[in-house]
């Protein structure tokens, strides 16, 4: 058996801390991840930069204050199997501690000043119930508790379970992510500065079809953002 064994049930019950990508113990002043995984981190920077690649990928669709990702998820490496198995694999206990790093870094270049509201992208009831957790309700919860912005996570509902995306072609995921979200309360947005949270963005629809629904909603009275933890490199390349 190998002698890390323990150390690593001491990890998951929270008695000491190991590094999400790479698993080693390190100390707790070294913060969430260690020194070395957050060298090799692939920060996109884009806190940093007005019209990044992001933002244009908003251009002509829908009003965008302002956009960024944290991390590029690219095709190998462990940053990549580690958001990997906090999306789908139930390591939902790196949700909160990715949301903190995200505002942590963003916070850098001011992209939370303003900001009202911050808002999830909702599951449907169906796969919420299957996934047992919403991976942007915890990234949320992290960004909440640095900068101190509010979350509302019924300010947006999904009325239609469609099929995850990673599973459809390109302009399919355009067509199945038409018209999915409802604003109950376009009051609670109306008039606000609010930052739309996902996991992983990829051709762009859900948070477009997310952020149309809430700009019609409101009338046009309100200022959207979009945060997420990573972006698909090859999808923000200029075709």
């Amino acid at each position: 058996m190998s002698t890390l064994f323990p150390f690593g049930w001491l990890a998951a019950l929270g008695f000491v801390n190991s590094c999400p990508v790479c698993n080693k113990i390190t100390k707790r002043e070294q913060g969430f991840i260690c020194f070395a995984c957050s060298l090799d981190a692939p920060y996109t920077d884009m806190w940093l930069m007005r019209d990044n690649p992001l933002e244009q990928r908003f251009w002509g669709m829908v009003p965008i204050e302002r956009a960024a990702s944290l991390l590029w998820y690219k095709s190998q490496g462990q940053w990549k199997k580690v958001i990997h198995q906090f999306k789908y694999h139930s390591k939902h206990f790196l949700g909160e501690k990715f949301g903190y790093l995200m505002a942590a870094e963003f916070s850098k270049g001011g992209f939370f000043d303003g900001v009202d509201l911050i808002v999830p992208i909702p599951l449907h009831p169906l796969r919420r119930l299957q996934r047992q957790y919403n991976q942007s309700e915890l990234l949320a919860h992290g960004i909440s508790r640095y900068t101190g912005i509010p979350t509302n996570f019924k300010a947006v509902r999904r009325t239609a379970n469609n099929p995850p995306q990673a599973q459809l072609h390109y302009n399919d995921r355009w067509r199945h992510t038409e018209n999915i979200f409802d604003i109950p309360n376009p009051k609670a947005l109306t008039g606000r500065h609010i930052v739309i949270v996902d996991d992983v963005f990829t051709s762009g629809s859900t948070l477009t079809s997310c952020a149309k629904a809430i700009y019609k909603a409101c009338n046009g009275d309100v200022k959207i953002s979009v945060a997420t933890l990573a972006a698909a490199q090859y999808m923000l390349q200029e075709e």
